[in-house]
């Protein structure tokens, strides 16, 4: 018994002897044949790796024998040209006792740009006063069809210091020159200047030729102020870029001193007429899509013509621009209000006025606005008596050089007794416009 337990763990003690070193064989075996996959990989990669760099050294001998034969080529070119020239060159010196030039082409550079723009409107309102359907300085007419005026304007750089600029107004009632000035440019102090007949810098639209205005006419309170003339004449004015004041972007400031005056809140008889006009803006970059900004407006001048008594009119400018950027050509909203203050010296008292506007534009996509205004405004020599006006407009720009305006307006007055209308009352009324204007050549409808 005790045999056959010996010999069964003899057995035993053999038979795991032999699996453990056939084991240790077999993991061997394995490590060497990992062993030698590694060394074969290396081999192919160090040999693929060769392989790469001579295809890179034979591109870059390719593309060097290829810029090579592009240089020669040009060279080639050029030195054909340069034979073709001499060769003209050659010609044209031979010929040249046959020769004869003129300068006639080249004096074209030297004509300004010419162009010629129309104001039709056909009008119809629930008045028939004549004061308000013949056309005034105070109204364009109405109850018919009307070319408000046909204007000339010629615009051209003087020289590269000076620029002149001349705009003539054709109307019924004859030719006029509306704008001619001359304007010297960069001067010392940040200074540009002015001289000539020109609409004066004050407020948002005074400078607003009629076809430019944002609605067929100006807010009544500019026309009782200064009638649709507005507020110019023949003087100099300066122009100052200021350094940054309020936190403003930019600021400036325009002085003028003009011959002026219209008959209402300045005289237009006698000798001492002259106005003095002051306009300070500052202007405000709120983000990449709109900017704001604010103008303080004052002018000074006689309002008999003895030259006793003076006139004040001052204003408070706001304007607020939304134009997306990407979007401009579709979508821009313009927002305008101006506040005014007026102080007319009689020999027994003084009469103060007051008036506004506020004017809204919005652009509904790339040919269509609308617009809406309201103002009000006393007379500055009587603020007793005052008007107001609602204004809706629709506005079709076929291109930049033709739109047609559709207008609806209504003038609630309390006048009686205008300058114009001695002890006759001025009715109120309802008016519909319709206004068709259109530019040929390169002056389009634009403020100046």
């Amino acid at each position: 018994m005790k045999l056959k337990r010996l010999l069964t763990i003899l057995l035993l003690v053999v038979f795991t002897s032999h699996f453990l070193y056939s084991q240790n064989n077999e993991n061997t075996a394995v490590n060497e044949e990992v062993e030698l996959l590694k060394k074969e990989l290396q081999d192919l990669k160090q040999a693929q790796n060769i392989k790469l760099d001579q295809l890179e050294k034979l591109i870059q001998s390719i593309k060097e024998k290829i810029e090579s034969k592009e240089q020669e080529d040009e060279f080639a070119k050029l030195l054909e040209q340069a034979n073709q020239l001499g060769a003209q060159k050659a010609k044209e010196k031979s010929n040249i006792s046959k020769k004869f030039h003129s300068g006639v082409r080249k004096q074209q550079g030297l004509n300004p740009n010419i162009s010629l723009g129309g104001d039709f409107f056909a009008g119809v309102s629930s008045s028939d006063d004549k004061f308000i359907n013949e056309g005034s300085n105070f109204s364009y007419g109405n109850n018919g069809f009307h070319i408000r005026e046909t204007e000339i304007a010629l615009v051209a750089p003087l020289d590269p210091y000076t620029r002149g600029k001349a705009f003539f107004s054709i109307t019924k009632r004859g030719i006029s020159i509306e704008e001619a000035y001359m304007e010297l440019l960069n001067l010392p102090l940040n200074m540009n200047l002015k001289a000539g007949v020109f609409y004066a810098e004050f407020g948002a639209l005074n400078r607003h030729h009629d076809h430019a205005l944002p609605q067929f006419d100006r807010p009544r309170a500019l026309v009782n102020y200064f009638s649709n003339l507005g507020l110019g004449g023949t003087g100099m004015a300066a122009n100052f870029m200021l350094p940054s004041l309020l936190f403003s972007d930019a600021s400036s400031l325009d002085i003028s001193i003009i011959n002026g005056g219209n008959g209402v809140s300045f005289t237009n008889e006698g000798k001492k007429r002259l106005l003095y006009v002051g306009h300070w803006k500052n202007y405000y970059d709120l983000n990449k899509n709109s900017y704001f900004e604010f103008s303080l407006n004052g002018v000074v001048g006689k309002n008999d013509s003895t030259g006793k008594y003076n006139s004040y009119v001052s204003s408070l400018g706001l304007t607020y621009k939304w134009t997306p950027v990407g979007r401009e050509k579709y979508r821009t909203l313009d927002w305008k209000t101006e506040l005014f203050y007026g102080v007319y010296e009689t020999p027994t008292h003084d009469v103060i006025s007051r008036g506004f506007y506020s004017s809204i534009q919005n652009k509904f996509n790339s040919r269509l606005w609308g617009s809406l205004r309201v103002g009000y405004s006393e007379l500055p020599y009587d603020n007793s008596q005052s008007e107001w006006d609602f204004t809706a407009t629709l506005d079709f720009w076929q291109s930049e050089f033709v739109f047609f305006r559709l207008q609806y307006q209504h003038n609630r007055r309390d006048i009686i007794n205008m300058r114009q209308l001695p002890n006759m009352e001025l009715p109120s009324d309802h008016s519909i416009i319709l206004q068709i204007s259109w530019a040929m050549g390169p002056h389009k409808h634009e403020a100046y």
